[in-house]
């Protein structure tokens, strides 16, 4: 059975949404995993939104076995607030950037 992914894309002065949706879209055809469903939001701020939370709860209840996001500054820039998603939902994230550097 493949494998099950909310894609979550968010924006900032430098990222355009539809780009990243359609990169988590292109992973997930290259790594065989089917997308439930898509959260895209353009989001100013340092820390992770309402809907980000929202979807790393989503996938924890089972909704989708990953979520899937472009870099980890999607999920927070905040360094302390970062570390404590990382840490609580690691088993669950799959980053879609090759340059990765977290």
């Amino acid at each position: 059975m493949a494998r099950t992914a909310i894609l979550y894309a968010r924006s900032n002065r430098r990222e355009n949404v539809d780009r990243q949706v359609r990169e988590l879209e292109e992973w997930c055809d290259r790594a065989g995993v089917v997308p439930v469903s898509t959260v895209a939001e353009v989001a100013i701020g340092v820390r992770a939104s309402r809907r980000c939370k929202q979807v790393l709860m989503d996938a924890a209840a089972g909704l989708a076995d990953l979520v899937l996001i472009r870099d980890v500054s999607r999920l927070s820039e905040d360094p302390a607030q970062l570390e404590q998603i990382i840490g609580e939902h690691r088993s669950r994230l799959a980053i879609s950037r090759e340059d990765r550097h977290h």
